[in-house]
């Protein structure tokens, strides 16, 4: 009997669906750095650069499952378009994305890539499921967009004195981004013949409160 027990024991902790509810282990993002000489800023300095290409991987990474999520549900008029656009987005955030990673390397510190981190130190929320119409994507994007391209401010801000190439890159990846964002704003700009409001993509209602357009600067 004592061996039929052993032997039980041993399967139920060799099953797959076990394994699955052992607790995950923190910290979220956990970024090791290494004990070999390594380029890049040193010390405290190297704390702010790890912050800030670590959040900016996060954003990235979760903008990338969110453009595919959009990619492939996005309904309405606009399918077309916005389905070809937000390949084009995913294929330069995914590159922006390896970019960053790679930027922490350099440093000589561990990217975290894991799908926990996403989920618990995003400040961009998960897209819709199921099919989505095409005013809310372009509502959503513009949105989360903006939130990255704050984030990203932020890290340049933090690293443009003591590690100013993490600060060239992070500038460069918020280009990309204020480029995406402008293409998703664009469908809903107000203009003098046209304001635009989405709203003929949304079932008559407005898709966002419609500002004043500003007056032109000489």
């Amino acid at each position: 009997m004592r061996y039929i027990l052993l032997a039980t024991a041993s399967l139920l902790l060799a099953s797959p669906a076990l394994a699955q509810t052992q607790p995950q282990t923190g910290p979220f993002p956990l970024n090791s750095v290494t004990d070999r000489v390594h380029s890049g800023p040193q010390a405290g300095d190297l704390r702010n650069s790890i912050q800030a290409l670590q959040q900016a991987l996060t954003e990235l990474q979760q903008l990338q499952l969110q453009t595919k999520q959009a990619h492939w549900n996005v309904s309405g008029t606009l399918y077309y378009p916005l389905h070809e656009l937000l390949q084009e987005h995913y294929e330069g955030v995914a590159k922006y994305a390896d970019e960053v990673a790679e930027r922490l390397q350099s440093v000589g510190v561990s990217s975290d890539g894991r799908a926990n981190t996403i989920i618990r130190t995003s400040r961009i929320p998960e897209f819709p499921g199921g099919f989505v119409d095409d005013g809310k994507v372009i509502q959503w994007f513009a949105q989360y967009y903006r939130v990255t391209s704050d984030e990203l401010g932020q890290g340049i801000k933090a690293t443009n004195d003591t590690d100013p190439t993490t600060g060239n890159l992070l500038q460069e990846v918020q280009h990309a981004i204020d480029k995406y964002q402008w293409q998703m704003r664009a469908m809903i700009q107000s203009t003098p013949t046209d304001p635009n409001t989405g709203a003929d993509l949304n079932n008559g209602r407005t898709l966002a409160p419609a500002g004043t357009p500003s007056a032109p600067i000489n």
